[in-house]
């Protein structure tokens, strides 16, 4: 599924020839596993070695590494359709909710990792450690992520700004110097206020995390560092709650990540200080 939606991701970012070959992928991922790479190049109209390229593109080492996601992919995807059947009568609808919810928030933070790299998420971590004030921003249920993150630094000693104004978070951001950190959340990423936001950090050269659904979108187009989560079908309830705890998820893993890089950078003052204190006897 994620890799699917990987595709779905980029698409605004591929070229003609990749475009064909991401527009035949969606509309015939099931048929893929009959496909060799030779024949997906004849059947799209491209060169085999545009497969290899598009592959490549996407982070699979070669065609059959793409094959194989997305069998995967369909695979989870039968899964869920098959979670969203009707109750049977024995399963109480309590237990049937519950089922459903977990089985889905499951998915959705197993695929963390593998729409966000970890070198970008070591590099968020640098930030948010190195800045003298970090700003985060997100309105509607984004808000509540905001304020959930804000909790966390706050535990670190880091000076945290936020607010649920818009017009009052343009007022904080003349406190911010080149060595703070913006921190956009959202689940589209065309919110206006936080465009407006990542404007203004990148005229006095503020760096910029966004954290949204995985697609291209305005808002991290716009940012220094993209984060991702899943995104959501807006046609079922389930999904934006799906969305706002994979957004606070990936904070307490940042968190957490700050928290072992101080615990290790401790641990090594304290063995420098002990080797001084060793050495002047």
């Amino acid at each position: 599924m994620v890799c699917l939606l990987k595709i779905r991701g980029m698409l605004e970012q591929m070229s003609i020839i990749e475009r064909k070959l991401a527009d035949f992928i969606l509309d015939n991922a099931h048929l893929l596993r009959d496909y060799s790479s030779h024949q997906l190049a004849d059947a799209v109209g491209v060169s085999q070695s545009s497969v290899v390229k598009f592959c490549q593109k996407l982070d699979y080492k070669g065609y059959p590494d793409l094959k194989l996601a997305i069998s995967e992919a369909i695979i989870a995807v039968n899964a869920l359709q098959r979670d969203n059947l009707e109750l049977t009568p024995k399963q109480s609808v309590l237990s049937g909710i519950v089922e459903h919810l977990q089985f889905n928030l499951q998915h959705h933070l197993r695929a963390l990792l593998e729409i966000n790299d970890e070198k970008t998420l070591q590099d968020a971590v640098d930030h948010f450690i190195k800045a003298d004030h970090i700003l985060i921003a997100g309105f509607g249920r984004s808000s509540i992520v905001a304020n959930d993150m804000q909790h966390c630094l706050l535990q670190l000693c880091k000076p945290v700004l936020t607010h649920n104004d818009p017009t009052t978070l343009l007022e904080l951001c003349h406190l911010l110097s080149p060595n703070s950190v913006m921190l956009l959340i959202s689940k589209s990423g065309q919110n206006t206020d936080l465009l407006r936001l990542a404007k203004l950090a990148r005229q006095k050269h503020i760096r910029v995390i966004s954290l949204t659904c995985y697609k291209t979108n305005t808002l991290s187009l716009a940012a220094d560092l993209s984060l991702f989560v899943l995104p959501s079908d807006e046609q079922t309830r389930l999904n934006p709650i799906l969305v706002q705890l994979s957004q606070q998820q990936l904070c307490h893993i940042l968190y957490l990540m700050m928290c072992h890089k101080r615990n290790l950078e401790s641990s090594v003052d304290n063995t420098l200080k002990a080797l001084e204190a060793f050495t002047s006897l």
